[in-house]
């Protein structure tokens, strides 16, 4: 799937964080899961708070099938995009509510996912797909990958309860910078200064259980700080947010992690 924020450009760095000696694969802010799906390990445990999210990713494992033919039934163009997106997800079937994310992830501007107050999905058509085919084979390939992870709808705080010794724990949170304007509405409510105080003590509570965690994070001094204990790697991503290729920016995350060594 299209997701903003996705670390994709920071696999090659990520992936050196990994190791088969891991006994579980556990993330609790997914999204796209990009990671997971690049790693494929054998047991893992993917959360989120977005419900039409984890909805969709649960019927690409249990009934991939389903889920393609009621892609294949929905026509293509901007009328078309904003016919499906009208419809509320929760009266339809179950593999017809996931070929709506889909489609709607697949044809939207930019890969955003952003609702309004009342939760309702409202980006807009994007123009550069709009003759495109979604990909069947990769969505036959998730399904296999899918097979061995657990998926949770749920807080953060949840998903990690989970996690014990032995586990690798990978972490990427919207963005939350009080100063700044950051795109960070991936799941119907934005994650906000409390939500970062929680995510601290959780990280803390990790370390002490033996759990290995990296978290992937925008670079911000105030943060550094409160992580100065833990391994902090500065790297150089491009945004991916800004409508047109030209506008789009490079910037500086950190990979924040307990690993030794």
């Amino acid at each position: 799937m299209r997701w903003a924020g996705s670390k994709r450009q920071l696999l090659p760095t990520l992936r050196q964080y990994w190791s088969s000696g891991f006994r579980r694969y556990i993330e609790p802010f997914c999204g796209s899961a990009c990671l997971f799906f690049d790693l494929e390990p054998q047991d893992a445990i993917l959360g989120d708070l977005n419900g039409e999210l984890v909805h969709t990713l649960r019927m690409l494992q249990i009934d991939v099938g389903r889920v393609i033919s009621a892609i294949e039934l929905i026509d293509r163009g901007p009328r078309d995009y904003y016919k499906i997106r009208a419809l509320n997800p929760l009266t339809l079937t179950e593999a017809d509510r996931a070929a709506r994310f889909l489609y709607l992830n697949f044809y939207c501007f930019n890969g955003l996912y952003r609702t309004n107050r009342d939760g309702t999905f409202n980006v807009p058509c994007g123009r550069s797909k709009n003759k495109k085919k979604i990909d069947v084979d990769a969505l036959l390939d998730a399904s296999e990958r899918l097979a061995k992870a657990m998926l949770i709808e749920a807080d953060f705080e949840y998903t990690i309860q989970y996690a014990e010794k032995g586990d690798f724990v990978y972490l990427d949170p919207p963005y939350f910078v009080e100063k700044r304007r950051v795109f960070r509405e991936y799941s119907g409510r934005e994650f906000g200064k409390t939500d970062l105080g929680r995510l601290a003590s959780s990280l803390y509570e990790l370390d002490k259980r033996g759990v290995t965690f990296v978290l992937s994070y925008l670079y911000e001094r105030e943060l550094i700080e409160t992580f100065s204990r833990w391994r902090i790697a500065r790297v150089r991503t491009r945004r991916n947010i800004a409508g047109f290729a030209s506008s789009r920016r490079g910037s500086y995350e950190v990979l924040i992690s307990n690993l030794k060594g």
